[in-house]
Protein backbone atom coordinates (compact mmCIF):
# COMPACT_ATOMS: atom_id res chain seq x y z
CA UNK A 1 0.00 0.00 0.00
CA UNK A 2 1.24 3.47 -0.90
CA UNK A 3 0.08 6.85 0.36
CA UNK A 4 -1.11 9.07 -2.50
CA UNK A 5 -2.73 12.42 -3.25
CA UNK A 6 -5.53 12.10 -5.82
CA UNK A 7 -6.83 15.66 -6.02
CA UNK A 8 -4.63 18.70 -6.57
CA UNK A 9 -3.08 21.11 -6.72
CA UNK A 10 -2.56 21.07 -2.99
CA UNK A 11 0.18 21.79 -0.45
CA UNK A 12 2.13 19.21 1.58
CA UNK A 13 3.77 20.96 4.59
CA UNK A 14 7.44 20.27 5.28
CA UNK A 15 8.61 18.12 8.14
CA UNK A 16 11.96 19.68 9.07
CA UNK A 17 13.53 23.00 9.94
CA UNK A 18 14.45 23.87 6.33
CA UNK A 19 11.78 21.78 4.62
CA UNK A 20 9.12 24.30 3.62
CA UNK A 21 6.94 21.75 1.89
CA UNK A 22 5.82 21.33 -1.69
CA UNK A 23 2.89 21.87 -4.01
CA UNK A 24 1.47 18.71 -5.60
CA UNK A 25 1.53 18.54 -8.57
CA UNK A 26 4.35 21.08 -9.01
CA UNK A 27 2.94 24.42 -10.13
CA UNK A 28 4.87 26.44 -12.70
CA UNK A 29 2.73 29.53 -12.11
CA UNK A 30 4.16 32.12 -9.73
CA UNK A 31 1.26 32.47 -7.33
CA UNK A 32 1.65 33.95 -3.86
CA UNK A 33 -1.35 32.09 -2.47
CA UNK A 34 -0.81 28.53 -1.34
CA UNK A 35 -3.38 25.97 -2.46
CA UNK A 36 -5.28 24.03 0.22
CA UNK A 37 -3.48 21.33 2.22
CA UNK A 38 -3.35 17.93 0.58
CA UNK A 39 -5.56 15.10 1.71
CA UNK A 40 -4.37 11.51 1.40
CA UNK A 41 -5.56 8.02 0.65
CA UNK A 42 -3.85 4.74 -0.24
CA UNK A 43 -3.58 2.59 -3.35
CA UNK A 44 -2.64 -1.08 -3.59
CA UNK A 45 -0.07 -2.63 -5.98
CA UNK A 46 -2.54 -2.61 -8.87
CA UNK A 47 -3.30 1.11 -8.38
CA UNK A 48 -6.73 0.45 -6.86
CA UNK A 49 -7.79 3.08 -4.30
CA UNK A 50 -8.54 1.21 -1.06
CA UNK A 51 -10.69 3.91 0.58
CA UNK A 52 -12.98 6.69 -0.59
CA UNK A 53 -12.05 8.60 2.57
CA UNK A 54 -9.46 11.37 2.24
CA UNK A 55 -7.32 11.74 5.37
CA UNK A 56 -5.78 14.96 6.66
CA UNK A 57 -2.44 13.16 7.02
CA UNK A 58 -1.20 9.59 6.73
CA UNK A 59 1.90 7.53 7.41
CA UNK A 60 3.07 4.25 5.84
CA UNK A 61 1.49 0.86 6.40
CA UNK A 62 3.38 -1.45 8.72
CA UNK A 63 2.25 -4.80 10.11
CA UNK A 64 -1.10 -4.41 8.33
CA UNK A 65 -2.08 -0.98 9.72
CA UNK A 66 -1.41 2.65 8.76
CA UNK A 67 -1.66 5.75 10.97
CA UNK A 68 -4.11 8.33 9.58
CA UNK A 69 -5.17 11.74 10.85
CA UNK A 70 -8.82 12.78 10.80
CA UNK A 71 -9.10 16.41 11.86
CA UNK A 72 -6.70 16.81 14.79
CA UNK A 73 -6.67 13.16 15.90
CA UNK A 74 -4.81 10.06 14.70
CA UNK A 75 -6.11 6.53 14.35
CA UNK A 76 -5.29 3.50 12.17
CA UNK A 77 -6.81 1.91 9.09
CA UNK A 78 -6.44 -1.66 7.83
CA UNK A 79 -5.56 -2.74 4.30
CA UNK A 80 -9.26 -2.80 3.44
CA UNK A 81 -9.39 0.96 4.07
CA UNK A 82 -11.68 0.63 7.09
CA UNK A 83 -10.87 2.31 10.39
CA UNK A 84 -9.29 -0.35 12.66
CA UNK A 85 -8.40 1.91 15.63
CA UNK A 86 -10.56 5.00 16.00
CA UNK A 87 -8.88 8.43 15.89
CA UNK A 88 -8.16 9.45 19.49
CA UNK A 89 -4.44 10.21 19.65
CA UNK A 90 -2.53 13.48 19.23
CA UNK A 91 0.17 11.62 17.28
CA UNK A 92 0.69 8.08 15.98
CA UNK A 93 3.59 6.15 14.45
CA UNK A 94 3.60 2.96 12.34
CA UNK A 95 3.57 -0.41 14.11
CA UNK A 96 6.82 -2.22 14.85
CA UNK A 97 7.35 -5.34 16.98
CA UNK A 98 3.56 -5.54 17.42
CA UNK A 99 3.15 -2.10 19.06
CA UNK A 100 3.01 1.53 17.95
CA UNK A 101 4.04 4.76 19.64
CA UNK A 102 1.15 7.19 20.20
CA UNK A 103 0.90 10.61 21.81
CA UNK A 104 -1.59 12.12 24.23
CA UNK A 105 -1.28 15.42 26.06
CA UNK A 106 2.35 15.94 25.07
CA UNK A 107 3.51 12.50 26.28
CA UNK A 108 3.99 9.24 24.39
CA UNK A 109 3.28 5.59 25.10
CA UNK A 110 2.50 2.45 23.10
CA UNK A 111 -0.63 0.63 21.92
CA UNK A 112 -1.19 -2.91 20.65
CA UNK A 113 -3.05 -3.72 17.43
CA UNK A 114 -6.42 -3.65 19.18
CA UNK A 115 -5.75 -0.02 20.22
CA UNK A 116 -5.23 -0.82 23.90
CA UNK A 117 -2.52 1.18 25.69
CA UNK A 118 0.06 -1.39 26.75
CA UNK A 119 2.53 1.28 27.97
CA UNK A 120 0.72 4.46 29.11
CA UNK A 121 1.86 7.86 27.79
CA UNK A 122 4.72 8.95 30.07
CA UNK A 123 7.66 9.76 27.78
CA UNK A 124 8.50 13.01 25.99
CA UNK A 125 10.03 11.15 23.04
CA UNK A 126 9.90 7.54 21.89
CA UNK A 127 11.55 5.36 19.28
CA UNK A 128 9.97 2.39 17.58
CA UNK A 129 10.40 -1.05 19.12
CA UNK A 130 13.02 -3.14 17.33
CA UNK A 131 14.31 -6.47 18.57
CA UNK A 132 12.21 -6.12 21.73
CA UNK A 133 13.55 -2.71 22.84
CA UNK A 134 12.76 0.97 22.25
CA UNK A 135 14.51 4.15 23.35
CA UNK A 136 12.55 6.72 25.36
CA UNK A 137 13.39 10.03 27.04
CA UNK A 138 14.34 13.52 25.95
CA UNK A 139 17.47 15.60 25.18
CA UNK A 140 17.48 17.26 28.62
CA UNK A 141 17.30 14.20 30.88
CA UNK A 142 18.69 11.67 28.41
CA UNK A 143 17.47 8.44 26.83
CA UNK A 144 17.28 4.87 28.02
CA UNK A 145 15.83 1.66 26.61
CA UNK A 146 12.63 -0.06 27.68
CA UNK A 147 11.22 -3.52 27.01
CA UNK A 148 7.62 -4.39 26.04
CA UNK A 149 6.52 -4.17 29.69
CA UNK A 150 7.66 -0.53 29.84
CA UNK A 151 10.50 -1.29 32.28
CA UNK A 152 14.03 -0.02 31.74
CA UNK A 153 15.83 -2.85 29.95
CA UNK A 154 19.32 -2.16 31.33
CA UNK A 155 21.14 0.50 33.32
CA UNK A 156 22.46 3.56 31.56
CA UNK A 157 21.30 6.88 30.17
CA UNK A 158 22.48 8.31 26.86
CA UNK A 159 22.53 11.78 25.33
CA UNK A 160 21.35 10.32 22.01
CA UNK A 161 20.00 6.91 21.08
CA UNK A 162 18.84 4.97 18.02
CA UNK A 163 16.74 1.89 17.33
CA UNK A 164 18.34 -1.55 17.52
CA UNK A 165 19.20 -3.27 14.23
CA UNK A 166 20.97 -6.63 14.00
CA UNK A 167 21.58 -6.57 17.74
CA UNK A 168 23.23 -3.13 17.96
CA UNK A 169 22.19 0.47 18.64
CA UNK A 170 24.27 3.62 18.19
CA UNK A 171 24.35 5.89 21.27
CA UNK A 172 26.10 9.05 22.39
CA UNK A 173 27.48 8.86 25.94
CA UNK A 174 28.67 12.48 26.43
CA UNK A 175 29.66 15.67 24.64
CA UNK A 176 27.79 18.08 22.40
CA UNK A 177 26.75 16.57 19.09
CA UNK A 178 28.50 16.04 16.71
CA UNK A 179 31.40 15.93 19.17
CA UNK A 180 31.63 13.53 22.08
CA UNK A 181 31.95 9.90 23.01
CA UNK A 182 29.88 7.35 21.10
CA UNK A 183 29.30 3.60 21.26
CA UNK A 184 27.52 0.72 19.62
CA UNK A 185 25.75 -1.23 22.35
CA UNK A 186 24.13 -4.67 22.32
CA UNK A 187 20.70 -5.51 23.72
CA UNK A 188 22.18 -6.06 27.20
CA UNK A 189 23.57 -2.50 27.18
CA UNK A 190 27.20 -3.63 26.83
CA UNK A 191 29.40 -1.54 24.56
CA UNK A 192 30.71 -3.52 21.58
CA UNK A 193 32.63 -0.62 20.06
CA UNK A 194 33.37 2.89 21.37
CA UNK A 195 34.93 5.94 19.74
CA UNK A 196 35.34 9.67 20.32
CA UNK A 197 34.90 12.65 17.99
CA UNK A 198 36.79 15.79 18.99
Amino acid sequence: MVRVVLEGPCFVPGSGGCDIGEIVPPNSEKSRALPPRCRFTFIDKSGHVISAVRFDDARPFSEGLAPVRVGALWGYIGKDGAMAISPRFDDAEPFSDGVAAVGRGGLHGYIDKSGVLVIPPQFKQTGNFHEGLAYVGDPESGYNYIDHSGRQAFRGTFMRATNFYHGLAHVQRNGTFPLGRFAYIDTSGSARFTYSVQ
